[in-house]
């Protein structure tokens, strides 16, 4: 391949199915050895932890498909269908039906950190708008993220963007810290103003 950027519908580098096909509610099973991953679920890294998935057990006659470590996940439902990249997730975990598994097949052409990227970039989201069905539930149809049209840099260029990201996330992450400790010491400082105290 050359060092220009190519563009490829994303079916052409990575395989996409959907969650697992529970019948009707999932069960709570307390000590159930299977965990799954729900839309809740995808709020942050802390309602993905092994701990905060619910636990259930499933029929033994149809072996499921677990999720692997780099699949992405995607919502086929809401406004803003988010993609959520796992990193190392338990073992025996699947997903809900409302989620799509999207898992990197052309791994020396494509990060799957980049592809989760990418799939949230605002272009990106506005083509998966466009194409949902339904009027009061947005729906994505399967064959609307396999037909969409990614733009593919030199994996050096991937890394490069990844590595950007990733500070920039970490920035946001320090800043909400700083706020929310300011926050506090606001409070704090309000609440002795109210009850006459000194600051």
């Amino acid at each position: 391949m050359n060092a220009f950027t190519s563009t490829l519908p994303l079916a052409d580098v990575a395989h996409v199915r959907q969650g697992h096909a529970f019948r009707g509610a999932i069960p709570a099973v307390a000590d159930g050895p299977v965990r799954v991953i729900q839309l809740k679920n995808l709020t942050s890294p802390e309602t993905l932890s092994a701990e905060a998935l619910l636990r259930t057990r499933l029929p033994s006659r149809n072996p499921p498909h677990y999720v692997q470590h780099h699949d992405i996940l995607l919502a086929n439902r809401g406004s803003r269908p988010v993609a959520t990249l796992l990193a190392h997730p338990p073992a025996q975990t699947v997903c809900s039906p409302h989620l799509y598994i999207i898992q990197v097949i052309a791994t020396e052409l494509l990060l799957p950190e980049f592809l989760a990227w990418q799939l949230n970039h605002v272009e990106v989201q506005r083509q998966l708008r466009r194409q949902s069905a339904g009027s009061r539930q947005h729906s994505v149809r399967k064959s609307a993220i396999e037909h969409l049209r990614l733009r593919i840099p030199p994996r050096a260029t991937q890394q490069r963007i990844v590595s950007v990201t990733h500070a920039l996330q970490r920035t946001r992450s320090k800043v909400d810290e700083l706020m929310q400790a300011r926050d506090a010491e606001i409070t704090a400082l309000a609440e002795r103003m109210i009850q006459g105290r000194a600051a």
